[in-house]
């Protein structure tokens, strides 16, 4: 066992930070989550809308992790921030439902998903597709194990490549506009009725979904230069990029396929670029597909060592797992047990199970963190502020609201997942007292 002497190092700045945030958000979900959105949903108008409210309340919940973030800047990110409002015992629920519920339930779906789309371009079986998941996985450990240098090596490269692949589908909806080759759309604003609104609420939860993953920055918080300086403006960069970036590329989308087939072309992306560069363009759409959630897989991996690693060093249960090696300068152990875990739910959980009841249950979190601001404010008043989130105190109860109407809404959509869900969490309790003997 490696002796606990090791300390992270500082070697992450603004644009690592920011890179890291629109590499975790960045994943596959906006190559694929329109035709799930037009399911339910089949005004190009209200959809482009419903994107930009997915930016705005994300915008509401970075402007709240923020200041969180500013106020504590060691490495857990939320697991910290809920520990410091609402004690040890929602602190270690949050750590335990992160880790074993949410974290490695995402890793594992990145995983699959990676292997899914090489397979498009190399065709292997369903075990060889595991397998490939599997290993994925343990490659990118085995290098965040080697140093966080390596980790951010790889995080910025596939994250330039990822806004390259977004790039060339917003060039390509450009190219069409302006050559008058745009499918007929329909623009203008239909009825909000009872049906719509119901439609728009399901259609929401996809969009959320894709939006995902802006609060990585501060699980890094101890290894990020200035972070009462530089996390804030990470997070809130990645998010108003990524937002912009998926505004213009669902534009591209709908003016590009038809309203009438896009709920038929799950492969949308595919589409897109096989109908702008022939079948040079879909190969090349899915090889950056793939190189995209490879470098969020790369992201999550890396930030989800070091919420292991916080919740390891307050509490004995997983005491030894809050080390870092001496010489790397990372929380090695708990990066190992992260892939582990995530490994073994590729082989046994499907990924709609996993998406499910994953989600359901960390969203209980993130809402009690933002909402955490709220308490904050009123319980500490004279607790230093490096940074104070704009439009307090709109920002914060608009993204509690969006939130809680998300668990509602997955929790009538799919109660089975829904309950397992929450059944682990609970699960979390049993334990926190088990570790306190």
């Amino acid at each position: 066992m490696v002796s606990g002497t090791g300390r992270l190092v500082r070697s992450l700045g603004l644009g690592d930070a920011t890179l890291l945030v629109i590499g975790c958000i960045v994943g596959v979900g906006i190559f694929r989550t329109a035709s799930l959105i037009v399911g339910h949903l089949q005004s190009p108008l209200l959809i482009l809308l419903l994107w930009a409210a997915g930016g705005l309340v994300s915008v509401c919940g970075a402007l709240c992790y923020a200041e969180l973030a500013a106020m504590f800047p060691a490495s857990g990110g939320d697991y910290i921030y809920i520990s410091e409002v609402y004690g040890r015992f929602w602190g270690f629920l949050f750590g335990w439902t992160k880790l074993f519920i949410e974290r490695t339930g995402t890793i594992a779906i990145l995983g699959f998903v990676f292997a899914e789309y090489v397979r498009r371009l190399v065709p292997y079986g369903e075990l060889a597709l595991r397998c490939a998941a599997a290993a994925a996985i343990l490659l990118l450990t085995a290098i965040n194990v080697a140093g966080i240098r390596w980790g951010k090596y790889v995080q910025n490269a596939f994250t330039v490549l990822k806004i390259a692949a977004l790039g060339s589908l917003i060039a390509v909806g450009a190219q069409a506009w302006l050559g008058r080759r745009t499918a007929v759309v329909d623009w203008t604003l239909p009825p909000i009725d009872l049906p719509i609104l119901q439609s728009l609420g399901v259609a929401f939860v996809f969009v959320l979904w894709t939006y995902g993953g802006w609060t990585e920055a501060a699980y890094v918080a101890e290894e990020v230069k200035q972070p009462t300086r530089n996390i804030p403006r990470a997070i809130l960069s990645g998010v108003a990029l990524t937002t912009a970036l998926y505004l213009l590329v669902n534009w591209t989308y709908l003016t590009f396929v038809p309203i009438g087939q896009l709920a038929g072309t799950p492969l949308v992306a595919s589409a897109v670029m096989e109908g702008a560069w022939g079948q040079a363009g879909a190969v090349f759409i899915t090889w950056m597909i793939a190189c995209s959630a490879f470098g969020a897989l790369n992201g999550y991996i890396l930030t989800g060592g070091r919420i292991l690693y916080a919740l390891g060093k307050d509490h004995a249960l997983f005491g030894r797992v809050g080390t870092v090696h001496p010489r790397l300068h990372t929380p090695v152990l708990a990066l190992w047990i992260n892939a582990l875990i995530a490994i073994g739910l590729i082989f046994t959980k499907t990924l709609d199970q996993i998406a499910t009841y994953s989600t359901v249950a960390i969203s209980v979190f993130f809402t009690l963190a933002v909402f955490g601001v709220i308490l904050l404010r009123r319980t500490k008043p004279r607790l230093v502020r490096p940074y104070r989130a704009w439009g307090y105190p709109v920002t914060p109860l608009v993204f509690c609201l969006a939130m809680i109407m998300f668990i509602v809404d997955v929790c009538v959509m799919k109660p089975r997942d829904a309950i397992f869900g929450f059944t682990l969490l609970a699960m979390g309790t049993f334990l926190y007292r088990w570790s306190r003997g």
